[in-house]
């Protein structure tokens, strides 16, 4: 009987098939992604464990490829031509504060060292050369008014300016007109003046005559004068701008007849600026 004979392949053949198998399988393409899931984005925006490896992600021919969101691009205004706008006002307010500090700073002075106090003004007599009254309620008439101008300051003078306005009114009608004489007061100095005042037809209501008429009888007429005095102040050698002081009288007389002596019972006057 014959004995049986086993054939076992030799060794260096099953390793080339081993090579070989493991070669057919490398070489075979995969379902799998073409990069690692752990060097992907994550959803939250959160690269993998291997940032700075970079990933290419391929897609599906039939799916387009989403385009790139070009960066905004803010426009910012230009800072340079600001700071010089604020600069430029910075400065225009500080000098005009520092021009208004200098001007209190002279007028305190000046104020100091000359003291100055407003003149005084007073009515010392009314003479009436024209007073009548037409039919149409049409009154003419003529006033000198004595006015007594007091300089009561040691170290200031006074420059009267020839646009002056004087006038006397009865009942907020004005009634006759003119203006001072321009001069120059000294200090400490009072100076007596007689102001020819002049008014021609000046139309009033037959309810002021008729009220003229009886405080006529009784003795009793209210007047007004208004005085605007333009003046310059000189402080030593320096002279001011000019400056107009408002003269306000009020009178009470006791007649308007013409060519008689006019007795004032009453007389306060006020000065402002």
């Amino acid at each position: 009987m014959a004995d049986t004979q086993r054939i076992y392949p030799a060794t260096e053949d099953v390793e080339k098939a081993a090579t070989a198998h493991e070669y057919a399988q490398k070489s075979t393409p995969s379902s799998a992604p073409l990069a690692p899931r752990s060097s992907l984005v994550s959803e939250k925006g959160d690269p993998g464990s291997n940032p700075s490896k970079v990933v290419h992600i391929q897609y599906p021919k039939d799916q387009a490829i989403p385009p790139r969101t070009a960066p905004k691009n803010y426009s910012r205004p230009p800072k340079r031509r600001r700071n010089c706008c604020c600069r430029c006002l910075a400065w225009t307010f500080c000098l005009l504060f520092t021009f208004i500090v200098a001007i209190a700073i002279a007028a305190g002075i000046l104020y100091a060292v000359f003291q100055p106090r407003i003149p005084k003004y007073s009515v010392d007599s009314i003479q009436i050369t024209n007073f009548t009254v037409g039919t149409d309620a049409a009154v003419s008439s003529q006033f000198v008014v004595g006015v007594r101008a007091r300089n009561p300051n040691k170290k200031i003078g006074i420059y009267y300016l020839d646009d002056s306005y004087i006038a006397v009114f009865y009942s907020d009608t004005e009634l006759s007109k003119g203006k001072l004489p321009a001069f120059y007061q000294g200090h400490k100095n009072t100076t007596n003046l007689d102001v020819s005042l002049t008014g021609t037809n000046v139309q009033i209501t037959s309810a002021k005559v008729s009220l003229l008429s009886a405080e006529q009888k009784a003795g009793s007429i209210p007047l007004r004068l208004k005085a605007d005095v333009p003046v310059k102040i000189k402080f030593g050698k320096l002279k001011t701008m000019k400056i107009t002081f408002r003269v306000r009288c009020d009178l009470v007389v006791d007649s308007l007849d013409a060519n008689t002596s006019v007795n004032i019972s009453s007389r306060k006057c006020k000065v402002k600026l």
